[in-house]
């Protein structure tokens, strides 16, 4: 596959087979049959070989694993989906309207929930009304007590500039109330918009689970403090669910998810350098490099 095509069409692959398999529900050894026997998808391969996925492909399995549930066989639904394309015709294309199930994960292409959180001093605030007039980042944290939230909160301040500059406003949001996000937020990250969920219906709206033993304080989680600690970070005060995972969305002005990533347990959260490269690049308009 072509990589320059791949950016220029705005799918930028971002998403490891493992993290695919969760997001559409099918075993990564399937994955891999249907890549070999029908050509669908056709991922990209990183420097060492893993393959990488864009949110198009992700639109392809879910498309084909539609067409399976209605009684379809993956090899007629693949067929199907191959004449479509060869007619110029994309089920799945960016401009193709993205079906989304009831606490599901987001997608790009997919419309981006409405919420309504509340600033640092109290006062509510809706959530279309910032993204109507800026595209936006928006960090849902698990809580401002956090220690992997406050290593995230100093590494979202790092990549600030490079996303302002491309007029992307960077918002997070934790559980919690005023008393405790603000401090931590004008300290950690005062380029961002603190907004702060008094409960965990932004989490849920947002595709957000909570975190299973394993999630919360398995061997990845115990790394990831030893990770955050040295890099000054310390565990602060618990606020709401602290059994919430954490989340990260684009979505443009017109309310429209252009990017989005899961935390697989507690710590994990983007790598800085990727994450702005690949929302810039999911922001710019089909045919600019």
């Amino acid at each position: 596959m072509n990589v320059a095509n791949v950016l220029s069409n705005g799918k930028v692959p971002h998403y490891n087979v493992k993290a695919v398999a969760k997001l559409v529900g099918i075993a990564p050894v399937t994955l891999r049959a249907w890549e070999r026997r029908y050509g669908l998808p056709t991922p990209l391969r990183g420097t060492q070989g893993y393959r990488l996925y864009t949110d198009h492909d992700v639109r392809t399995l879910l498309w084909l694993k539609a067409r399976t549930a209605e009684g379809m066989s993956i090899s007629r639904a693949a067929e199907q989906l191959l004449h479509l394309r060869s007619t110029g015709t994309d089920p799945v294309g960016d401009a193709a309207p993205v079906e989304r199930r009831e606490g599901a994960s987001l997608l790009a292409g997919m419309p981006a929930p409405n919420l309504m959180l509340h600033d640092a001093h109290g006062e509510p605030v809706e959530l279309a009304s910032i993204w109507g007039t800026s595209n936006i980042v928006i960090s849902i944290m698990r809580h401002f007590g956090c220690i992997f939230c406050r290593e995230w909160l100093h590494k979202l301040e790092l990549c600030a500039p490079a996303l302002r500059s491309f007029n992307i406003l960077p918002i997070v949001v934790g559980l919690g109330d005023a008393e405790h996000a603000a401090p931590v937020a004008s300290q950690l990250a005062p380029s961002a918009l603190c907004l702060i969920s008094q409960g965990t219906s932004a989490h849920l709206t947002y595709g957000i689970k909570r975190g299973s033993l394993l999630q919360l304080a398995g061997p990845s989680v115990i790394s990831s403090v030893v990770r955050a600690a040295r890099s000054g970070q310390m565990q602060g005060e618990t606020t709401g669910d602290i059994s919430m995972l954490s989340g990260v969305f684009a979505i443009d002005m017109a309310g429209t998810v252009r990017y989005s990533f899961y935390g697989s347990h507690a710590g994990d959260h983007p790598s800085p350098d990727i994450f702005v490269a690949t929302v810039r690049s999911a922001f710019q308009p089909a045919g600019v490099v």
